[in-house]
């Protein structure tokens, strides 16, 4: 039997006629507090339509609506910041879970470090305030969510429904006023898809797994294929290996041995394995143009296509430079929003060696272009900013994993899809990541673990 969140949140009582105490998500594991615990109350569509997803749903569509000050805010943000007095004794409560109050430690000294570093590097009033406003941002909304998720986690599908919504407002504004830019119908999905797709793919796997486990695998190959035929492809990338997970998965389950403890780590590296025909695929129909000009070009620039890791800095190229700057700096960094203009000519000098006469002849960047939330938040604001991600990285992995033993398989396929998505972007994608998407997925895999494990331990006792 699985967890059942407490009755005073909307559910039906308990069978015994006991009326629980209130949820205590945000509570040490070892609270002495019973529950009754059933696990179809966190599976099933009915739980997308529930009204205490509605805030969380707004804050998740205002989040693409961009405001523009002194630097870009999102609405979003802006409604998290006015929401807040209304939110904040379970923000308060949500600082009780042990993985909450340590991110917010470290989050603290990232943002000690971008001050030590902004200062250092006698970095301007205005760029300051865009880095250190990107940081308190961050953390801001990252507790918000905590505290909407530590009396019931599963509000977090109210969250993936309005990331879907605000993923189709987005696409349909950005055609309607720029759908004649070249760039962006060269890379359709990135720009019009994505956005959308990803989070539908999610809800698709919360919803079908359980129950009807093999139209999740078509679904997520065709989404692959699709996703790199459209200029998709790191989108692609993680769908397929969340679907060979599925997959792998749901053979584990299958099986006579139903250990499940180290299925996290064996599954995504057989995924990683299985992946090796479908990337020499990748390089075929690239070479022939059958999937868009920029798969062509990143191909056809390798000097040698079958080594993945050389294609993958073609297409990231900006690590290169990131690398060299880290080198100059690598305690304190470059300061909030560095540009230093002798690290952009070695960037253009180096694209020339890459590209050619196709390489850009300057920059337009305000910034100096990492393209990497690790990275640069080790450029801009030092080893402190580098260390809280790849610890983000890390409890990512932990978290899916304990929740993949302890939670039921409808949360688990949430998790299975996050966990590949994580690590992608925040090795390999800006800063916007972490601002706008990480802080509602990383309050999601904390509440949503803590909730179960500590059913599991009541239920053991």
């Amino acid at each position: 039997m699985h967890p059942l969140i407490s009755s005073d949140q909307g559910h039906r009582p308990l069978r015994n006629g006991l009326r629980p105490a209130r949820s205590d998500l945000a509570m040490p594991l070892d609270s002495t507090s019973r529950t009754t615990y059933s696990g179809a109350d966190h599976e099933g569509w009915r739980l997308l339509f529930r009204l205490s997803n509605l805030v969380p749903f707004i804050v998740a569509v205002s989040m693409v609506i961009p405001v523009t000050y002194i630097g870009t805010f999102r609405l979003g943000e802006l409604l998290v910041l006015a929401l807040y007095p209304f939110y904040f004794r379970q923000i308060l409560k949500a600082l009780r879970n042990r993985e909450v109050f340590f991110l917010v430690c470290l989050g603290l000294l990232w943002l000690v470090s971008q001050v030590l570093s902004d200062l250092y590097n006698a970095t301007s009033m205005k760029n300051s305030l865009r880095g250190l406003g990107s940081i308190v941002l961050t953390m801001t909304t990252f507790l918000f969510f905590c505290g909407l998720y530590c009396r019931d986690y599963r509000n977090h599908l109210g969250t993936l429904l309005g990331v879907f919504a605000g993923g189709l407002l987005s696409s349909s504004l950005l055609y309607r006023y720029d759908g004649s830019n070249q760039g962006y119908m060269d890379n359709l999905w990135d720009f019009y898809v994505s956005g959308w797709a990803h989070p539908a793919f999610t809800l698709l796997a919360f919803l079908l797994y359980r129950s009807h486990p093999w139209f999740v695998f078509p679904i997520g190959i065709g989404y692959g294929v699709l996703a790199n035929m459209y200029g998709g492809r790191s989108d692609g990338l993680v769908v397929l290996v969340s679907t060979l997970f599925f997959l792998y998965l749901r053979i584990k389950l299958n099986s006579s041995k139903r250990d499940l403890r180290f299925s996290m780590r064996s599954g995504f590296l057989l995924s990683a394995l299985l992946l090796i025909p479908l990337f020499v695929l990748y390089v075929n129909y690239a070479q022939s143009g059958a999937l868009g000009k920029a798969a062509k070009m990143q191909i056809d620039l390798a000097k040698n296509p079958y080594n993945p890791a050389e294609v993958l800095l073609l297409a990231r190229n900006e690590s290169v430079i990131a690398l060299d700057a880290i080198y100059e700096k690598p305690i304190l960094g470059h300061g909030s929003w560095a540009n230093p203009g002798h690290l952009l000519k070695l960037y253009l000098l180096k694209m020339r060696e890459i590209y050619g006469a196709a390489a850009p002849k300057r920059l337009v960047h305000d910034i100096l272009p990492v393209h990497s939330v690790l990275l640069g938040a080790w450029v801009f604001s030092g080893f402190a900013g580098f260390l809280f991600w790849v610890y983000v990285i890390y409890r990512t992995f932990y978290l899916s994993n304990q929740l993949l033993i302890h939670g039921t398989l409808a949360m688990v396929a949430i998790a299975v899809v996050y966990l590949p998505f994580f690590s992608w972007h925040v090795l390999f994608s800006p800063n916007s990541f972490a601002r706008f998407s990480w802080p509602m997925s990383m309050a999601f895999l904390i509440f949503a673990n803590a909730y179960h494990v500590r059913a599991k331990t009541e239920q053991a006792g």
